[in-house]
């Protein structure tokens, strides 16, 4: 069986390990991890991943919601944005990339099924 990979993207280099752990317990490959934008995209560029996990707020001139943009439109791969505020979420420019959100500290039930969501839906 194939394993699904995922690219983690947090500054908080705690949560990315808790990430990673939950991640490996429900069966996918994390391709790496990222603390900032920038080198996200050049991460997702090497590794052309299935999904992103996406910190809002990152290190760096950039937000999560802008490099998950970015991802998007040049290599079409979703992300998944992670936020500790549901006031984060966008309503401008940004938040027309209707992408899912998941609210921190991460439930693992939630995070399967928003990763099942969106890779069903982005076969």
């Amino acid at each position: 069986m194939i394993k699904n990979k995922v690219l983690i993207v947090e500054d908080e280099a705690i949560i990315a390990l808790e990430i990673e752990d939950r991640l490996m317990k429900l069966g996918y490959q994390v391709c790496g991890t990222a603390s900032s934008a920038e080198k996200a995209i050049a991460i997702a560029e090497q590794t052309s991943p299935d999904l992103i996990l996406m910190d809002v707020k990152l290190k760096g001139k950039m937000n999560g919601l802008e490099a998950a943009e970015i991802i998007r439109i040049r290599f079409n791969i979703p992300s998944i944005i992670l936020t500790a505020f549901m006031d984060e979420r966008p309503d401008g420019p940004a938040g027309e990339l209707k992408p899912h959100y998941l609210i921190k500290p991460i439930i693992e039930e939630e995070l399967k099924n928003a990763i099942n969501d969106i890779l069903k839906n982005s076969v």
